[in-house]
């Protein structure tokens, strides 16, 4: 069997795996369910993975990188760090809204997995979220983030906001379109880290008040 032929069947595999553990969950589902829908034998599944929770966390390795890879096919094309925030929370939704089994998995039985740390698609998607950090360090960079955020602290802003919507959708059907959330999110974020020019310097960085240069009037 060549290699092509292969990869065709892992995909084909994954992809109904990925239907029938969003659907039925991933305890509940078997592999003899996995192999009965996508018409491959139980014994050619375990061939490609070892076991049922192997298989579970091969799922986002292929979605990520597809969608890392747009992202950061996109972030080249677009100018100012804000634009840039905008593309890749639409980017999320938009992938999140095309895959609703994928975003289910994802959310549900990964997420919280602390197993799923030490993967390959883990690894895929902490690499490829670092764009939105560096993005946000672009935007300190040239001015127009202010330069006390915490590029941490507002990716994770961000991302937390969008795993809860999606959360949300995948368990509940609401809200009913998550598109037209992305202008509300990234809007709410924006106004928060903008450099305008005029704010006040953050208590943080505020330099405290000498009392001896305080007495002399200096």
């Amino acid at each position: 069997m060549s290699l092509n032929k292969m990869e065709i069947r892992k995909k084909k595999i994954l992809h109904t795996a990925t239907k029938i553990f969003a659907q039925r969950g991933f305890k509940e589902a078997t592999i003899s369910e996995i192999a009965k829908d996508s018409k491959i034998s139980e014994a050619s599944i375990y061939e490609y993975f070892s076991t049922k929770e192997g298989l579970l966390f091969s799922i986002p390795a292929e979605s990520s990188r597809v969608l890392f890879d747009t992202m950061a096919f996109h972030l080249k094309l677009i100018r100012g760090a804000a634009n840039k925030l905008r593309a890749i929370v639409f980017l999320f939704i938009d992938s999140y809204r095309n895959n609703p089994d994928f975003a289910a998995v994802l959310m549900l039985y990964l997420k919280h997995n602390k197993k799923f740390l030490d993967t390959t698609g883990h690894t895929t998607i902490k690499t490829g979220i670092k764009q939105i950090t560096r993005v946000i360090e672009q935007g300190i960079e040239t001015g127009e983030f202010k330069e006390d955020i915490n590029p941490y602290l507002i990716r994770s802003m961000i991302l937390g906001t969008i795993e809860h919507l999606v959360t949300n959708w995948v368990m509940t059907g609401n809200p009913k379109n998550l598109e037209e959330l992305v202008d509300p999110l990234i809007d709410t974020i924006i106004q928060g880290i903008q450099n305008r020019g005029d704010d006040p310097i953050h208590w943080s960085l505020q330099r405290p008040i000498n009392k001896q240069d305080s007495s002399n009037g200096t």
